[in-house]
């Protein structure tokens, strides 16, 4: 089974024209004419005259090059187009040197499979760092990519944070505006003055005697932007290894992507995702911290 779509056209125009309208851009269009993928009133056509009335049909060609994993994945909306994940600690996004056939998008494409699906090629829209959880957008095909990527992602797609960090920050909000570039050890992120320019916007929902909650807005979108600002504030996100987190008390660093909204290109429909406050969150505000091992 592949990927299917059907238009009515409403004005004489040609078959690349009409569909370029519609999101379709130039490669995809020589791909899905290169495997005699496109139809007008039933027949096969490549870019031919079209009327008003005419109905054009265009399916996208099994692909190869992502492997399908079968593993969990906890899907929190589905439609013709779109999958809403919430992805667990310690799954990546995307493949990678150390796990090249599991994440995100392995386990969607596996999914896809699952229900009948030929050679599916998802993509991830939102990514998260390995141990972040929360909700990630995964398109479940190139053309539904496409589309969101003419309406532009950072237009049309929001994410909002939860956080929780040791200590108490100065204000109950702001916005922390300081440049951040890569570290001597090229791993970590660190502020720097002639780095990229990075702004987390922070509202603190609640306190306890040793621990913050922070819900966060990002407004832009650097590596590690979240960790390494709150880190140079010297409020690490618990359990965060890699920038001096406390992690006797979580072994994954405490950050959440609780909400995601987006506009959806091809209904125009806003569609908007939340996630409860994770239970570990919740406790730790609550009990306070668990004394270190001696």
């Amino acid at each position: 089974m592949l990927f299917s779509f059907k238009y009515v056209i409403p004005a004489t125009t040609t078959v690349k024209k009409f569909l370029a309208t519609q999101g379709v851009s130039h490669r995809l269009f020589a791909k899905i004419t290169a495997a005699q993928l496109v139809w007008r009133n039933g027949q096969p056509v490549k870019n031919v005259a079209v009327q008003a009335g005419d109905v054009v049909t265009f399916s996208l060609p099994a692909e190869s090059g992502l492997t399908p994993n079968q593993g969990a994945l906890d899907v929190v909306f589905e439609d013709d187009n779109w999958l809403v994940v919430n992805k667990p600690a310690g799954l990546t996004s995307v493949p990678g040197p150390s796990l090249p056939d599991d994440s995100v998008v392995n386990r969607a494409a596996g999914y896809l499979v699952a229900q009948g699906y030929d050679g599916p090629q998802p993509a991830v829209i939102t990514r998260l760092d390995r141990d972040t959880v929360g909700l990630v957008l995964v398109a479940k095909h190139s053309f539904a990519q496409g589309r969101l990527d003419q309406l532009g992602v950072n237009q049309s797609v929001e994410k909002r944070y939860r956080a929780l960090i040791s200590g108490h920050l100065g204000h109950k909000t702001g916005t922390i505006d300081l440049p951040l570039g890569l570290a001597a050890d090229g791993i970590h992120r660190e502020v720097q003055a002639d780095g990229q320019s990075a702004q987390t916007e922070y509202h603190v929902v609640a306190e306890s005697a040793d621990y913050s909650l922070l819900e966060i807005r990002l407004l832009t979108g650097r590596t590690h932007q979240i960790r390494a600002h709150l880190a140079h504030l010297g409020h690490p996100l618990v359990g965060d290894r890699l920038y001096g987190g406390d992690t006797h008390i979580l072994t994954t660093q405490a950050l959440q992507a609780y909400a995601l909204s987006f506009t959806d290109p091809f209904t125009q429909a806003k569609r908007q995702f939340d996630l409860p406050i994770p239970e570990a969150f919740s406790r730790l505000m609550d009990q306070g911290p668990t004394p270190a091992p001696k």
